[in-house]
């Protein structure tokens, strides 16, 4: 019943586990006390209780019917737990005053406290028909009705308290939520955080509760404010990293998970995440190295072991999965998606009698249709239809619309010859999920075998999009084509078809004992890991030469390592086994302008598009390769034959604007970036876009007005802090822009654009030796590849190594200068 600290309040709050107003008894007994009372009160806020008990008894010596003293006596004996003994005194503080609404509101803290919450609940009722506007009554009783769970009841009573506080905010923010206001509920989160726009404990427990509604978005803006407050706290930067990895901001979530392990290098937690990054990232490797790692730290952690599991799994990893995940499911028995990943690995693994053994324990814990769909699905594979059957019945019974029940039963329909079923059930699978792909393929062979041809082709085209493996749809599907006398697209698939079906099926680390190779590779440096990776990959390519993915991701690690010509080489022998496939051209295209090689990567997209003159993804990336290149004009020349679905992607255009920005377009550009925002108002980059259009124009005022504008939108945004620290060195302010640009660094670790420019700054000003800093964690860091720093060092080299008495003015030439190298930067790496 003491004071609690603010941070610890919201999220008592937030959580519903904070039962009576924060301090409400002090409160009550700080202001002006009686001087015979005075140190008793003294001593309870220092938490000295039995003095504090002894003065208070005193007190009542003196004055035995001082309704303070009793107060003061039951609100110590409630913090000694001696409840009786508080009760008695708050009762005899109600015989002397029985309409005393501060006894009341204390007797009704004690019923709290002692989870009495029915005897509570009467005393606050009380305090609010003797006093209808009591703060302390209308508070204490609305988180009353939140721990019985009646919202909407809570509700006027938390609007009532007046005047506002945090906690009482905290909770209607709560009750609003529970009670499906959601507008109310960020209208009031917003207001809260302007308020308190200095406190770093507001921001990151609405951060946290914000979070755990799913309002991601929000959340990130209250963790950037804290992490802006308060940089370098583990704590901001952990959880803002965990909500925009669970907001799909993967790169964002990977910078800032990278930032947390940085400070906190041991963290299983952040470890995880990070993994758990990477795997989305499709990073298999360095998701494993971690979780090994973090395996390593915390034996018995059972979420590390099965996000190590689902990796493995999803590389066909079966067999080491297995081990992994019986070692969990005896550190958590209980844990169902243990179980469920076990029995899918040995049936994966031909294991289908462990299988079904592994889903009837599950069956145990998690009476659900996904139970029963796997028991289903592991008869249906021993050819055991009619227990196959009862097994998905039962799944839908639980859940009609779940998919794999509906398609298994299709399966067996169609099998079994029935057709008419069949059809039944694979429409309602794509009714409730119309990117199922076995559904797609298989009413595709039933249109084809009844000759119903465009509805086959329509069908088909759909599961290329979504499926995994497309080899055998786009084999089928320039079937229908030839057949349909659509002889170019008949061609362009079967071009497909030729390059998906030389991969083989297994997943593409071609390691065989995968632990016992990740845990060597874990104590190596990068060098050595990047070289050990490559031996490997170069090995495979040599065990499996006709293995289109293999050499894409040799190429990729040659890439990587700087070695361009063997990755040239690597992508030539690439594009002879593609045969012309325009989606192979294409993603090597990508690949290459991933790496800068322009030149190369046009050549892919012209290639791919000869053979797909319809795709958008293909001319897109044309156009953005020539912008790259500063061949602006084909650029826009591309750019414009998207169709009409294309250029309302908002990639399309960033690209627009930009390609206008540099054609002199004014105008058209500025509206573009500022329709953007008005769309996306949380894009760093379309307020970072607008600054830059202001710069090129000499709008100094203008760039710095929407650079501000962004960073209070997004005040944890590297973006942001660059253009601002460009702004800053422009109008001669070079300390302030070097503070802007090293916030920008820690920020965005990965982006060449903030060294760089922070790099040049030093060395404009006559800072060598910090130039020569940065340029030593230019080459450190996870960019290095991306710029040509070789002259760079060369002119460092010449200069003098001594720092300089007074920071060197820029001239206005070095400012023009400056602007265009940054410009030029951000052209390049943007």
């Amino acid at each position: 019943m003491r004071s609690v600290p603010l941070i610890l309040q919201c999220l008592l709050c937030a959580s519903g586990l904070l039962s009576v107003a924060p301090a409400t008894l002090l409160a009550q007994h700080s202001s002006n006390p009686s001087p015979d009372f005075s140190d008793a009160q003294s001593l309870l806020q220092q938490g000295r209780l039995h003095e504090a008990k002894t003065s208070a008894l005193d007190g009542l010596q003196h004055h035995p019917r001082s309704v303070e003293g009793y107060n003061l006596l039951g609100i110590i004996e409630g913090d000694l737990k001696d409840y009786p003994a508080a009760l008695g005194a708050f009762k005899k503080a109600l015989s002397i005053a029985p309409g005393s609404v501060k006894t009341h509101n204390n007797l009704g803290d004690l019923f709290v406290a002692a989870r009495q919450l029915n005897d509570a609940e009467r005393e606050f009722r009380i305090v609010l028909h003797l006093d209808p506007a009591n703060p302390d009554g209308n508070y204490n009783l609305g988180v009353l009705l939140m721990d019985k769970g009646s919202p909407s009841e809570a509700i006027p009573h938390f609007e009532k308290v007046r005047p506002q506080n945090t906690p009482t905010e905290f909770n209607l923010i709560r009750a609003y939520f529970a009670t499906k206001r959601t507008a109310d509920a960020l209208h009031l989160a917003s207001e809260l955080s302007a308020t308190n726009k200095d406190d770093v404990q507001v921001h990151f427990s609405l951060g946290v509760f914000l979070a755990s509604q799913k309002q991601y978005k929000t959340a990130q803006d209250e963790f950037a404010i804290a992490d802006a407050l308060r940089p370098d706290t583990f704590e901001i930067i952990y959880n803002l990293g965990q909500t925009q990895l669970r907001d799909g901001q993967l790169p964002k979530a990977e910078t800032t998970l990278a930032r947390a392990l940085k400070l906190k290098p041991e963290s299983v937690d952040a470890m995880y995440l990070l993994a758990q990054t990477y795997a989305d990232e499709s990073r298999p490797l360095d998701a494993l190295d971690l979780l090994i790692r973090a395996h390593k730290a915390a034996p018995q952690n059972p979420d590390v072991i099965f996000l190590m599991a689902q990796i493995s799994m999803s590389q066909s990893y079966f067999e080491d999965a297995i081990p992994l995940l019986e070692s969990g499911i005896q550190i958590a028995p209980q844990r169902s998606d243990l179980l469920a990943a076990l029995g899918e690995s040995y049936f994966m693994a031909g294991k289908v009698d462990k299988a079904i053994d592994e889903f009837k324990k599950l069956l145990g814990l998690e009476n659900s249709a996904r139970s029963y769909s796997f028991l289903g699905l592991s008869y249906r594979n021993l050819g055991r239809f009619d227990e196959a059957k009862q097994y998905f019945e039962q799944g839908l019974k639980l859940d009609p619309h779940n998919t794999n029940c509906l398609f298994n039963l299709g399966f067996i329909a169609e099998r079994q010859g029935d057709a008419p079923a069949a059809e039944i059930y694979f429409q309602k699978t794509l009714a409730s999920n119309p990117g199922f792909p076995d559904a797609l393929l298989e009413l595709a062979n039933m249109r084809m075998a009844a000759k119903k041809l465009p509805e086959a082709e329509e069908l088909l085209r759909r599961y290329v999009r979504a499926s995994r493996d497309p080899a055998t749809g786009y084999y089928k599907l320039a079937m229908v084509e030839r057949s349909l006398h659509e002889t170019a697209a008949a061609e362009r698939d079967l071009n497909a078809f030729k390059t998906l079906s030389k991969n083989a099926p297994s997943g593409p680390l071609p390691y065989e004992h995968l632990f016992d190779y990740l845990d060597n590779r874990s104590t190596l440096n990068a060098g050595a890991r990047q070289e050990l990776d490559l031996n490997e990959l170069t090995q495979e390519v040599k065990r499996h030469p006709g293995q289109p993915q293999n050499l894409y991701l040799l190429a990729e690690a040659y890439l990587n390592s700087g070695d361009i010509d063997s990755a040239k080489d690597a992508i030539a022998h690439l594009d002879q086994l593609s045969s012309g496939d325009y989606r192979a051209l294409a993603g090597t295209g990508v690949l290459l302008a991933r790496y800068r090689l322009y030149d190369d990567a046009i050549t892919h997209f012209q290639k791919a598009l000869a053979s797909n003159p319809n795709s958008d993804d293909v001319k897109f990336d044309l156009a953005d390769a020539y912008f790259h290149k500063r061949l602006y004009s084909q650029s826009l020349e591309i750019a414009q034959q998207e169709s009409d679905e294309g250029e309302k992607d908002d990639a399309y255009q960033a690209l627009l604007g930009d390609l206008y920005a540099h054609l002199g377009n004014v105008a058209p550009a500025a509206q573009i970036f500022e329709d953007s925002i008005h769309r996306n108002p949380d894009s760093d980059q379309a307020y970072l876009s607008l600054a830059l259009l202001d710069l090129r124009q000499g709008n100094l005022d203008e760039a710095q007005q929407t650079l501000q504008k962004g960073q209070a939108r997004i005040p944890d945004s590297g973006k942001m802090y660059w253009g601002l620290g460009l702004a800053s060195a422009l109008q001669g302010d070079p300390t302030r822009a070097a503070a802007q640009l090293e916030r920008a660094i820690d920020l965005l670790p990965e982006w060449p654009a903030g060294y760089s420019t922070l790099g040049v700054l030093y060395f404009e000003t006559g800072q060598i030796d910090k130039a020569r800093e940065v340029l030593a964690r230019f080459k450190n860091s996870t960019a290095h590849n991306s710029l040509d720093i070789d002259r760079i060092e060369q002119v460092l080299n010449q200069a003098s190594p001594s720092a300089p008495a007074s920071l060197k003015t820029m001239s206005s030439e070095d400012k023009a200068q400056f602007l265009q190298l940054a410009l030029s930067l951000a052209d390049r790496t943007l």
